[in-house]
């Protein structure tokens, strides 16, 4: 049987991606330290992995696009440089974690299902 890649659930998990993207962006914008956003990302990204066990690589990239984008374009830059700074390593780190994180939530969900 062939399913299309595309489906109901992948448009709904996406809808989920770009949520999730949004609170990482008020994370990153919001905290004054990078912890919180290393805190979350891994944990929203697993979440994504979790409901996407095949396909989670496709929601890892779209969930790292839209923090780069969101942040680029509608995040105003701080005036100081010493919270650029913070808010770029978090951005970044962000970026990275959100593929980690995805990866292992995806390993948890094959794992369970084989069970």
């Amino acid at each position: 049987m062939s399913t299309s890649f595309f489906d109901r659930q992948l448009g709904i998990n996406l809808g989920l991606t770009f949520l999730s993207s949004a609170i990482i962006l008020f994370c990153i914008k919001t905290t004054p330290t990078i912890h919180l956003p290393y805190f979350i990302t891994p944990a929203l990204a697993a979440g994504l992995g979790f409901l996407e066990p095949r396909r989670g690589w496709m929601l890892a990239i779209v969930q790292a696009v839209v923090i780069w984008l969101g942040y680029m374009i509608f995040v105003p830059t701080p005036d100081g440089p010493a919270d650029r700074d913070i808010e770029n390593f978090g951005l970044y780190g962000s970026m990275i974690l959100t593929f980690v994180g995805s990866f292992i939530g995806g390993l948890l969900k094959r794992a369970l299902d084989r069970g």
